[in-house]
């Protein structure tokens, strides 16, 4: 497998759960590089929005949609995540949004059940769940710091209705409990520079961070060109400029 390539099996697997794991997609010095560019950052706290969960627990989130030059956007322009979502989509896509996820020992917030078409949908005014997010780990994920949590298969349930819950939109509970009878719970554990690839319509959510370490993550969201907002919004289509994956390094 080339880095930006799957395998048959790899397709199969994200079409019958929703979602697949690459380990290692990105070397230990490309991490590096990440962990030390976003640690470091001091515009990720100023810029940050604080989401909070049922239970008034906070978590951070820093998101933008436009890419640039920046070191962030080798990840999100590099061909390594947006070709494999063009594999699995099936068409050409662009870069919806990347957001780094911070949450941090012992405070960091919960996410509820939802589905990010869940409010895609009727936020951004996409008609289709022609979408896809790729999870980056910048550093452990486990269940003790609240890594994310899907229901495997999920996908297939379609779009479910999606309510307030906190400062967040989660998916009607009656219908993740009943769900939750048939398709398997899966704690996404994660290494540093693996990636998951999650289907638009997965139910997912994450604990609060119990632990003293942080769960950092980047998160970037791929949409299908035939798929854009069908009302003028916030989500404004840009041109995806591809980048090699000796981007990062050289950057």
């Amino acid at each position: 497998m080339t880095h930006s390539s799957l395998t048959k099996d790899q397709i199969t697997e994200f079409e019958q759960q929703g979602f697949v794991i690459l380990k290692r997609y990105y070397n230990d010095d490309e991490v590096s590089l990440l962990q030390q560019a976003a640690f470091n950052d001091e515009s990720l706290y100023t810029r940050a929005w604080e989401k909070k969960d049922s239970q008034g627990t906070v978590s951070k989130v820093c998101l933008w949609q436009e890419t640039g030059d920046d070191f962030y956007s080798m990840f999100s322009r590099g061909r390594r995540l947006v070709d494999v979502c063009e594999t699995l989509i099936g068409e050409e896509v662009y870069h919806t949004s990347t957001k780094i996820m911070m949450k941090e020992p012992f405070v960091g917030g919960a996410w509820e059940w939802h589905q990010d078409f869940g409010y895609w949908h009727r936020d951004n005014f996409m008609l289709y769940p022609k979408a896809i997010s790729c999870m980056i780990a910048i550093n452990k994920a486990t269940p003790e710091n609240g890594c994310l949590q899907v229901l495997q298969g999920s996908h297939h349930l379609g779009r479910l209705d999606h309510n307030k819950t906190g400062d967040q939109k989660g998916a009607a509970m009656e219908f993740v409990e009943e769900a939750m009878k048939y398709h398997p719970l899966v704690n996404v554990e994660l290494e540093p520079g693996d990636v998951l690839f999650f289907h638009c319509n997965l139910l997912h959510k994450s604990n609060q961070n119990r632990s003293a370490e942080p769960r950092w993550s980047m998160i970037s969201a791929y949409n299908a060109i035939s798929n854009q907002p069908f009302i003028e919004n916030e989500a404004v289509y840009y041109p995806l400029n591809r980048v090699e994956d000796d981007a990062i390094l050289n950057w």
